[in-house]
């Protein structure tokens, strides 16, 4: 399975150009049909498709035929459009820093792990993509593996898809989740994280859930998420 049909979210400003530039480039590499949405009727240059919406709802309802979907940061104190539109359209989004340039993603990967439901579904979402990468990491979050080492049985799983991973362990500590991982991005050179999004129940933000608000506030690289 590949990625057969990308839908990007295009906004008339300098992040929604390069947000459409990285989108043409993944439907370039996996042969998939890009699809832009946003508001008003002119066609951007290199979509095969283009659908005009007004707001969330449209947005989520275009999202849930899409093999990915790819979406902006949103800016500093606006509403949180990743999270509504991740939790109700059951697909995984590309989220896509407002600040910086990415002219490729998914070659240097970087896998936050903690066994849970929502980081096993971003994992398997992602797999067209890891299959391409060059170097893919995956860090374990205090992961509940039971008796077995933490991202062991993970690594096995993406070694049988033909993908070789290293496996680090972060204890956390003193340090939250979401810091961690931006750290650990930063040090390989990652250039897409991927993580599972956590709704707000108490027990879920106890493991990655406060990541998830971190990340979508303080994202440095594309980051693949699922619920």
């Amino acid at each position: 399975m590949g990625l057969k049909e990308i839908l990007v979210h295009v906004e008339p400003d300098a992040a929604g150009a390069g947000r459409l530039d990285l989108a043409r480039v993944l439907a370039a590499e996996h042969g998939a049909r890009l699809v832009g949405v946003g508001e008003g009727d002119v066609v951007p240059e290199g979509v095969d498709e283009w659908r005009p919406i007004s707001g969330l709802k449209q947005l989520a309802l275009h999202a849930r035929y899409a093999d990915l979907t790819i979406v902006g940061q949103a800016p500093s104190g606006a509403s949180d459009h990743i999270t509504e539109t991740l939790m109700s359209v059951g697909r995984p989004l590309l989220a896509v820093p407002r600040h910086g340039r990415f002219p490729s993603v998914g070659r240097r990967v970087l896998v936050a792990w903690n066994a849970s439901r929502e980081a096993t579904r971003a994992v398997f979402d992602s797999l067209p993509l890891l299959e391409g990468a060059t170097n893919v990491t995956v860090m374990t979050m205090d992961a509940e593996d039971d008796d077995r080492v933490p991202g062991a049985d993970i690594g096995l799983t993406l070694a049988r898809h033909g993908i070789k991973v290293d496996v680090v362990r972060s204890t956390l500590g003193d340090i939250d989740a979401g810091n961690a991982l931006l750290s650990r991005a930063a040090d390989q050179g990652a250039d897409l994280l991927v993580m599972g999004a956590f709704g707000h129940s108490p027990l879920r933000e106890k493991m990655l859930g406060g990541a998830t608000r971190h990340i979508l506030d303080h994202m440095t690289v594309p980051v693949l998420l699922s619920h």
